[in-house]
């Protein structure tokens, strides 16, 4: 009986758990342009840790950027909406704001405040409320700050269609390398 109950509980421990980390990257990029390396000072530190996640359904991604001063920006990549993984598409919305007009298909982050630490470095003072994220064969990255969603309308065909988005909502561009 006392068996039982044992792995009785170790079963429910593993259900109350957090999830458990599956893989951690973690590299730096440096300024491709003086813009950048005014908002980024000498390099950033990206940490991109994916969480596994349950039969059928999409990870947990976090990706943290460090600044050199210490101050840290963390994300949870946006891969549950239906208009988040629109946004995503190769050629999509989100890399026409991006300035990719080929076939890319971009990441797309949501701001996770809870974890962030010090002033945010990308769209002070409030940070962003998603980054965009595009990393080339070349090791080159850009990173563009957006001040809201990418919406989407519904056709009257059923078909959905991004809504145009101002470029005034883009509050950061960011040029890097990777490495």
């Amino acid at each position: 009986m006392r068996k039982l109950i044992a792995a009785a509980l170790l079963a429910l421990a593993a259900c109350a758990s957090p999830q458990q980390h599956r893989e951690t990257t973690t590299y730096a990029l440096t300024p491709a342009d003086a813009s950048t390396a005014l908002l980024s000072g000498d390099r950033l530190s990206v940490q991109r840790t994916v969480y596994e996640a349950p039969e059928g359904q999409d990870p947990l991604i976090q990706f943290t950027l460090r600044h050199s001063d210490g101050r840290v920006m963390m994300f949870q990549a946006a891969n549950h909406a239906p208009e988040n993984v629109m946004a995503q598409a190769p050629g999509g919305a989100l890399a026409q704001v991006m300035g990719l007009f080929g076939d890319e298909a971009p990441v797309l982050y949501a701001q996770h405040t809870p974890q962030s630490s010090g002033a945010p470095f990308i769209c002070a003072p409030s940070g962003p409320l998603y980054i965009g994220y595009y990393e080339a064969a070349d090791g080159a990255v850009q990173i563009v700050g957006l001040k809201q969603a990418i919406e989407f309308e519904t056709r009257p065909d059923g078909s959905s269609d991004a809504i145009p988005y101002s470029p005034d909502q883009v509050c950061a561009r960011l040029r890097l390398r990777r490495g």
